[in-house]
């Protein structure tokens, strides 16, 4: 059993855009390895008013962001969204996506997981079985 806490983040990660001062920290809950290979991180974010998070196809993961508390700006190649608390974007590998915290402080939970094309390299698991 892994049990976190994400009431402290462990460093300041992100910065709005040049000027605006607002940052973005975050908690690492799991990594890879934790779990199945195939999940890249989970990830605990609190981003202040203005906060930039940005997505690029050079990442090379899908990302599942899950809003906690407050309003995301979400900008894609054509379009536009407000993202709520309660509300889950998913993020296709390939993606390109810029969500700007609103007015304010956000809280979310990412999921980050290896794209398809890189799993499907990965060999089969088959289930351990472990004598009690």
């Amino acid at each position: 059993m892994i049990i976190s806490t994400t009431t402290r983040a462990v460093r300041s990660a992100v910065t709005a855009e040049p000027g605006a001062g607002a940052t973005a920290a975050w908690s690492c809950l799991v990594r890879r390895g934790m779990l199945h290979s195939e999940c890249e991180a989970v990830e605990h974010w609190v981003l202040e008013p203005g906060a930039v998070l940005s997505s690029t196809p050079q990442h090379g993961v899908e990302e599942a962001l899950l809003v906690l508390e407050g309003e995301l700006a979400l900008t894609t190649e054509d379009t536009e969204h407000a993202v709520r608390a309660g509300q889950l974007v998913l993020l296709p590998h390939g993606a390109q996506a810029r969500l700007v915290a609103g007015r304010t402080t956000v809280r979310l939970i990412s999921v980050r997981v290896l794209a398809a094309p890189v799993t499907d390299r990965l060999p089969p698991r088959v289930p351990e079985l472990v004598a009690f």
